[in-house]
């Protein structure tokens, strides 16, 4: 196992950025209501954002322990408990709900973003068009994730079945996947499985990754055309740009997970990636502090409240 990251900083680390997170939507929701004088669309599906990281972050720390367990049997460190021993299937059924939580919390992030552009480019036929693409795609490569998930090995009803707990050695997604073994053929644990299973990886990277710059590249166009300073524009567009940060650090646990794949390297990127994609989330509302009279104007709606 890796020691780098003990479970108790992982711990420290996934709850002070989800603690910065749900501070930081808390502003998000304050201050749309206070400009708007009532919440939209994209206020609920911020809060399902934030209501599935909480989740997320709770099976993250019921889980680790497991993954520690899982770790020190990979290295010889434990016996492995016998097969029969429910350990394994709980910790399979952890993994289960934290892959598909990871993948909820960062499409709801995307439909965010989404809601949230067209509340403000309502007004363009040549944006709606565009936007209407986006959410076709975003919604067919989440059910594609999920689709993927549960069918990584087999069918969806084998999802607990495993012959050995060396299977677990060769998951190199440890901190939000599994690898279980469905058939006696071992199928899961074949050279060409193992191969496969590496190339969904992958392309569960580049679909994040490329629905990512999708969503952000939307508002950018509009950005351009509107009547403003440039320094308002490049503010504007940096608040809209943070997305990338998201993407980035999903090609870094990619990498992670393919190379290494030790528990707390994958733990800390998958950790850091859901926390700061619903941070982000909460940035863009804040665009009413960048200026002195959107500032005044937020607080004197504050103290009429």
């Amino acid at each position: 196992m890796d020691n780098s990251v003990s479970v108790e900083g992982l711990n420290a680390l996934l709850w002070t950025l989800t603690a910065v997170a749900i501070v930081l939507s808390v502003g998000r929701f304050t201050i749309r209501y206070v400009t708007a004088g009532r919440f939209h669309l994209d206020d609920a599906s911020h809060l399902l954002s934030l209501l599935l990281l909480i989740g997320l972050a709770a099976a993250y720390t019921t889980g680790f322990p497991y993954s520690v367990r899982i770790a020190r049997i990979n290295s010889e460190q434990e016996v492995p408990p016998p097969l029969t021993d429910p350990f394994y299937r709980k910790y399979l059924q952890l993994r289960l709900v934290v892959t598909l939580l990871v993948f909820m919390v960062l499409w709801s992030v995307k439909a965010t973003f989404l809601i949230f552009y067209r509340l403000l480019f309502d007004v363009s036929r040549t944006f709606i068009r565009m936007w209407w693409a986006a959410v076709a795609l975003v919604f067919a490569t989440f059910w594609v994730c999920i689709g993927s998930t549960l069918t990584l090995c087999g069918s969806a009803s084998d999802l607990y079945n495993f012959r050995k707990p060396s299977l677990f050695q060769l998951s190199p997604f440890q901190s939000s996947s599994f690898i279980p073994n469905s058939h006696p053929s071992e199928i899961c644990s074949s050279p060409e499985k193992l191969l496969a299973i590496r190339a969904t990886y992958k392309y569960w990277c580049a679909l994040n990754v490329g629905t990512d710059l999708i969503v952000l590249a939307l508002p950018l166009v509009m950005i351009y055309n509107l009547q403003l300073r440039p320094t308002q524009k490049a503010t504007l567009t940096l608040l809209f740009s943070l997305g990338l940060l998201v993407a980035i650090v999903d090609i870094l646990r990619t990498v992670e997970s393919l190379q290494s794949g030790t528990f707390s390297g994958v733990a800390l990127w998958s950790s850091l990636e859901v926390t700061i994609a619903v941070i982000v989330a909460s940035l863009p509302l804040y665009r009413v502090l960048i200026t002195r009279k959107g500032r005044r104007n937020l607080l004197s709606r504050l103290s009429m409240e």
